[in-house]
């Protein structure tokens, strides 16, 4: 069967949804040999993936996860694919401490650096937080602060079958673009960075066809899978019930100055975290400052906390001028020691 798959994208027709989710499913249960997969995943990148092949792989590939059962309600995620090759500082994790500052729950989801030199996982533990924590060591650090991360791994055990044909391919597939989709705890509000326009759009379209409140993926002119200071961004809205949004955002429109790429540019997790403090403590630079306040910002708008972004950019800018931030920043570290080390 999964043979006859194959064979169906190589001659560039599109999967049913049906034949989608059985692909996935397949894959998932370790069925499928990593030469099929590599043939399977090379395929539909040569093919191009329908939205509807896309939004089956997600469906199956969240309900094979490992859930986080906490109340989501008002909940945000930030997240990004990853992928632009930037070296800019972790901009949305910085962005995850100012968003709980403000007193909005936050359900990161994230994983260990892959194509740069400090991802979330890795700058978490520089800000001497225990990011690598299990199902209700999650659920009882956000029910007891209101924020926590999701290591991807911990969660996504079937996963396991894809990575070594994944790793022979080294290319981009069409998993690096769903991984920020698959949030455990399946929030309804999500932004998204991505590391093109067409992945922020197809994303936009996916998240249309899934059970979400509120989702901004976001891709700047720049190349950034943030919402950029040196540039412009396309960001596509996509709203339960309402038709979608897309816009370009100006950065200026809000009162913000451009700023030269250089000016956010990071290094190893250790010089990353050192920057997010320094944002906590008012003593950063103000182009590091202000990418940090923009894209928590965006978060607030994403979690409906605020109706317009020059609000949601004065909520931003209190939580990290009162000093919330540092304490969500603390707070993160101290409780999720204290998690680690009681179960």
């Amino acid at each position: 069967m999964f043979t006859e798959y194959i064979e169906k994208i190589s001659k560039g027709d599109d999967l049913t949804s049906e034949e989608s989710e059985n692909a996935m499913k397949q894959i998932l249960n370790g069925q499928i040999s990593s030469e099929e997969i590599s043939a399977f995943l090379m395929g539909l990148r040569m093919k191009g993936e329908s939205i509807d092949e896309l939004t089956s792989f997600v469906k199956v590939m969240r309900s094979s996860s490992i859930p986080v059962e906490v109340d989501t309600t008002n909940a945000v995620d930030l997240c990004g694919t990853g992928g632009d090759k930037s070296g800019t500082f972790n901009i949305s994790t910085a962005a995850m401490f100012v968003v709980a500052g403000a007193n909005i729950p936050v359900l990161k989801h994230g994983n260990r650096s892959v194509s740069s030199k400090s991802g979330s996982y890795d700058v978490l533990i520089e800000l001497g937080g225990v990011p690598n924590l299990q199902k209700q060591q999650v659920e009882k650090l956000f029910n007891e602060t209101g924020m926590a991360f999701m290591f991807a791994p911990n969660f996504h055990p079937a996963l396991k079958h894809v990575m070594p044909a994944r790793r022979a391919l080294k290319i981009r597939t069409f998993f690096n673009m769903l991984g920020p989709m698959l949030n455990p705890a399946q929030v309804k509000y999500q932004l998204v960075g991505t590391y093109s326009r067409e992945a922020a759009l197809k994303m936009n379209q996916i998240f249309e066809k899934l059970d979400v409140d509120r989702t901004l993926t976001v891709h700047s002119f720049d190349g950034l899978d943030e919402v950029s200071l040196t540039t412009k961004s396309d960001i596509f809205e996509s709203r339960r019930s309402e038709k979608s949004l897309q816009f370009q955002f100006d950065p200026t429109s809000i009162g913000y100055e451009l700023v030269s790429m250089k000016s956010l540019q990071g290094g190893d997790a250790k010089m990353n975290a050192e920057i997010i403090r320094s944002i906590a403590e008012n003593r950063s630079t103000r182009a590091q400052r202000n990418i940090v306040e923009l894209n928590a910002a965006f978060a607030i708008y994403a979690a409906n906390q605020s109706d317009n972004f020059e609000k949601a950019k004065e909520i931003a800018a209190k939580s990290i001028d009162s000093g919330e931030m540092k304490r969500k920043i603390d707070l993160f570290a101290s409780e999720s020691q204290t998690v680690a080390s009681e179960t």
